[in-house]
């Protein structure tokens, strides 16, 4: 009975006032060399970047003022809106020459083809009239000429290039000859044909040349490149 009403003090018990050492604070980390090394590049890229803003922006300011910035975009409109202007070099031959197309007159009675000076038509150093070329310098020309037409039922056609000069008697020559005869079967569907002529002739000053044509309601004289007559000295 008496052992169960004795107090046992605590086991453990803390002394308040007991004092005991601090241990000491950790010394600061220094930055190692190469954490220096990259925030230095960091710093001049990033001044490098301020410095080349800044020159850009001076060099933008002196070459386009403000006051003309409205200007410039208005005239590069105008440039592009503006129609372009083309100019045509012709180029001359150097030599005599003369072509010409398109039939847009009917022949001659007497079967000579007329020709026109419009489109890629031209004359350098010949003179053209009433469907004759005039040779102003003497000297060896080709000559050419084609014709387009219907194939004829039962006739002949003939296509010739002829000279008118002054050193023969007795008439134009003729220099080139065409000629086709058929005659086409009733049933069969018309033709569209070629005729083709092409030399080298010596002609002198005042020489005349031209085409002529035998049925010449034959000929297709709407189509004009089919049909031309030309020459050129060699």
């Amino acid at each position: 009975m008496d052992e169960e009403c004795v107090m046992y003090p605590p086991v453990f018990a803390v002394d308040s006032q007991a004092g005991y050492p601090v241990p000491p604070r950790p010394p600061p980390r220094r930055r190692s060399t190469v954490q220096w090394l990259l925030f230095l590049l960091v710093s001049l890229a990033l001044c490098g970047m301020a410095v080349e803003a800044c020159f850009i922006y001076h060099l933008y300011s002196t070459r386009i003022p403000s006051g003309r910035t409205e200007k410039s975009y208005q005239d590069k409109n105008d440039i592009e809106t503006a129609p372009l202007k083309t100019t045509n070099h012709v180029v001359k031959p150097s030599a005599p020459a003369a072509h010409l197309t398109a039939l847009s007159l009917p022949p001659r009675s007497d079967g000579v083809l007329q020709w026109t000076l419009e489109g890629y038509s031209f004359t350098h150093h010949m003179q053209y009239r009433d469907g004759v070329l005039v040779v102003e310098e003497e000297g060896y020309y080709f000559i050419y000429s084609k014709v387009f037409f219907t194939e004829p039922e039962c006739a002949s056609f003939t296509h010739a290039v002829l000279c008118n000069t002054q050193r023969y008697l007795g008439g134009d020559t003729e220099l080139m000859q065409s000629r086709r005869f058929h005659c086409r079967s009733q049933w069969k569907r018309k033709e569209l044909l070629n005729s083709y002529l092409g030399g080298v002739y010596h002609l002198s000053k005042g020489d005349s040349i031209y085409v002529k044509a035998q049925n010449h309601t034959q000929i297709v004289r709407h189509i004009s490149p089919e049909n031309f007559f030309g020459a050129y000295m060699i």
